[in-house]
């Protein structure tokens, strides 16, 4: 087994085609299909955006492709998580790949100011 069957398994067991985990990792459908058949290495950085998408962490990938399993230790990933496939959502997750980390800092800081302020 390789790393890419269980990044395989992980999408199939919530019904994502490889084009939805694409589209939620930030990377091509292609580098996608690839890494699952094992043809292309999975760098740590595209481990742990595929990894985010899916609900899990890089450890728990490496973990279950050894075949244990870790202890659950962040009872909020457990709650059923709704994705948003709104055209205004897509347009935003777009848009926010595109900034540079600290301008994301900055949009990031800035909703949750816009929460609080409507909270009240």
């Amino acid at each position: 087994m390789h790393i890419g069957q269980v990044i395989r398994s992980l999408r199939e067991e919530k019904g994502w085609t490889q084009e939805t985990l694409a589209f939620e990792a930030g990377m091509g459908t292609s580098h996608v299909s690839r890494i699952e058949r094992g043809e292309r290495r999975l760098p740590t950085t595209r481990l742990d955006a595929l990894a985010i998408a899916l609900g899990t962490s890089s450890t728990a990938v490496y973990a279950a492709l050894e075949g244990t399993q870790l202890p659950q230790t962040h009872p909020e990933k457990d709650r059923e998580m709704t994705v948003d496939y709104s055209s205004e959502a897509l347009e935003l997750r777009k848009t926010f790949r595109r900034l540079s980390l600290p301008n994301r800092r900055l949009v990031l800081d800035f909703a949750q100011m816009l929460v609080k302020r409507s909270a009240i």
